[in-house]
């Protein structure tokens, strides 16, 4: 089968393609096909790769445009997703510049770690003697998190950073913040939401391409709404974001149970900053994607008294501590 693999030198980029037999890839990793190439084809080609393990996420590429860590990926079943295909293309990850080949550039990523301070401050009442304690919900709480291996993958697959990386940190940076700010042990986790409000919280765009690509599972998509839950619950409401938000909650349960798309914007953004919006709002109306008709209400949805009784519900057993 045929191997195409993107290279780049610092100054220009070309695919090489590489033949490799069934007998050379059977029984191997996506790395140990990398690992071969470099030894026995082309010593020139360059990636990252260390513990072999899945521990330290140094070897992620990709794959067809998708994600994968390299050494924990096996070629038959890699192959089969793909319907044993007599080529594939391996790439590096996406949303990161390249330095050489596979090979990319992580500093930016270390840098927007070091914004959300993912190490903790313990409680005073913590000690060295008596150490720092938590029950199990508490540990729970925060385990998955812990499993990150920094590997990229889920930056790479982001539609976010693919189309405007500028005011948006990297899923991983996210996961991050929330493993901190919702430790037990942690003095104040502003240290860590208020960083992650700087830098793009509310930026997502919900395509949950982060937590599809993990290999180890960790849904960065729902640390990002915990995030915003925790912001929220401080306060934090400045913004478009947030109003986006409570008007999802307030059609829910004062309206008719859909989304009433006239009064979103208004509510988000407010009336001055949608003046200038009107010419996409007309085109919305004339391609029947929105009826102004609605900024009246419609039908309630079916199942809605059941609907409204179950977030009541929900609120009151917060307000008494049953849930958080």
């Amino acid at each position: 089968m045929k191997i195409v693999i993107q290279r780049f030198n610092g100054t220009k980029t070309w695919d090489q393609t590489f033949e490799i037999s069934k007998e050379e890839y059977s029984g191997k990793t996506l790395l140990g096909v990398l690992l071969h190439i470099k030894q026995t084809k082309d010593i020139s080609l360059n990636f990252t790769a260390s513990c072999r393990s899945a521990i330290c996420g140094a070897c992620a590429v990709r794959v067809n445009g998708h994600s994968y860590l390299a050494c924990d990926t096996k070629m038959e079943p890699l192959l089969a997703e793909y319907d044993n295909p007599d080529m594939i293309r391996i790439s590096p990850l996406g949303n990161f510049r390249v330095i050489s080949d596979l090979v990319v550039d992580w500093e930016p990523s270390i840098e927007n770690l070091r914004k959300i301070r993912p190490a903790i401050t313990a409680k005073s009442e913590f000690s060295e003697k008596d150490g720092c304690i938590q029950n199990q919900a508490e540990f729970d709480r925060i385990s998955k998190q812990w499993d990150c291996i920094l590997c990229g993958c889920c930056a790479s697959e982001c539609s976010k950073l693919e189309a405007d990386s500028s005011d948006y940190m990297q899923p991983f940076v996210f996961t991050h913040a929330y493993r901190a700010a919702a430790d037990s042990r942690s003095k104040d986790e502003m240290l860590h939401l208020k960083p992650s409000l700087d830098n793009g919280l509310w930026m997502c765009v919900h395509c949950n391409e982060c937590a599809n690509r993990c290999p180890k599972g960790i849904n960065s998509h729902e640390d990002i709404a915990n995030l915003r839950v925790m912001a929220m619950r401080k306060g934090l409401k400045d913004g478009s974001g947030p109003g986006h938000a409570e008007a999802f909650l307030l059609d829910m349960i004062e309206g008719d149970g859909r989304l009433n798309e006239i009064k979103l914007a208004l509510r988000s953004e407010g009336v001055f900053a949608n003046m200038g919006k009107i010419d996409i709002a007309m085109n919305l109306m004339m391609a029947g994607k929105m009826n102004p008709l609605h900024i009246f209400g419609g039908e309630k949805i079916e199942g809605h008294d059941e609907l409204v009784k179950m977030v009541n519900a929900a609120k009151k057993a917060e307000q008494q501590g049953a849930i958080k």
